[in-house]
């Protein structure tokens, strides 16, 4: 009697729940946008190994998916993390061979600049070292801003930002600020447009700063900004977008890829971490 009971009690509180909840151990009740999200999550909670997890069950169970390149560049962070350096730059020199979706080129280069810039804090005290790190990643974040086939205006934002953030670390204040300027002039409606404009109050200050809804909505109160609408998009008479994308620089030859696997195949020293990384194709 007790068993049909407890029964029937677990029945009721499936069918007044709307069914079982989703178990992070079953595979087979997420979709692909579930699996990321569950990934990001581990990921922002810094539980980086089961985040890996769940982006590689995304690329297998889902191999037409759309967020493939958004997992495997969330992996490659991952890696970062972790100190797996090896592990990362093998995944972000693949990515960048196969050059699946040129869109996401700048988002690969962002990978490697922080790369470069994570390599720098293992040579505390050797100007040398640091500094070279520091000019590799800000040849890599120069790559994102120029790329010519990609008009994926949040990676080029960050991707300034990021330039003057360097310039900063090795000192040069003057090129920061420049960075840091040109971040809202060109990229208005970009997280990275209120992060810019909060290093312009001290341009000397390296920190990282937080891109999360929270701490924007912090930043925008101390610049006293308003929250940001939502964006329209309009064509504009004869079909052409309002909105043109301004180029930061005249692309040149150095916005292609052609150029870009030249620069790696040029980089010959390694960066000086505890694992021995690739530095070229």
């Amino acid at each position: 009697m007790k068993k049909n009971i407890l029964i029937l009690v677990t029945l009721f509180l499936i069918i007044s729940c709307g069914g079982p909840a989703k178990q992070e151990n079953d595979y087979t009740q997420f979709s692909d946008a579930d699996m990321m999200a569950l990934a990001d999550k581990k990921f922002e909670q810094g539980d980086y190994k089961s985040a890996l997890e769940f982006y590689n069950r995304l690329l297998l169970d889902f191999p037409t998916s759309d967020l493939h390149i958004d997992a495997q560049l969330k992996m490659a962070e991952a890696y970062g993390r972790m100190d797996r350096f090896e592990d990362q730059m093998d995944l972000l020199l693949r990515l960048v061979r196969e050059n699946i979706i040129p869109n996401e080129i700048p988002r690969i280069y962002i990978q490697f600049g922080k790369f470069y810039e994570r390599s720098a804090t293992f040579n505390p005290g050797i100007v040398t070292n640091d500094s070279m790190d520091y000019r590799k990643a800000l040849d890599y974040y120069k790559l994102a801003t120029k790329y010519e086939d990609s008009n994926d205006k949040e990676a080029k934002a960050e991707a300034t930002y990021r330039r003057g953030l360097v310039e900063a670390k090795i000192g040069d204040i003057n090129a920061a600020i420049a960075q840091y300027q040109m971040v809202p002039s060109l990229y208005p409606d970009s997280p990275f447009s209120v992060l810019a404009q909060m290093k312009l109050k001290n341009p000397e200050d390296v920190s990282e700063l937080a891109v999360s809804d929270s701490a924007l909505a912090v930043y925008r109160g101390e610049l006293g900004l308003a929250a940001p609408e939502p964006a329209e998009e309009a064509p504009a008479p004869g079909g052409e977008t309002q909105n043109k994308e301004v180029q930061p620089e005249s692309a040149g030859d150095e916005g292609n890829m052609d150029s870009t696997l030249d620069m790696m195949q040029k980089e010959q020293s390694p960066p000086e971490t505890e694992t021995s990384v690739p530095d070229s194709l």
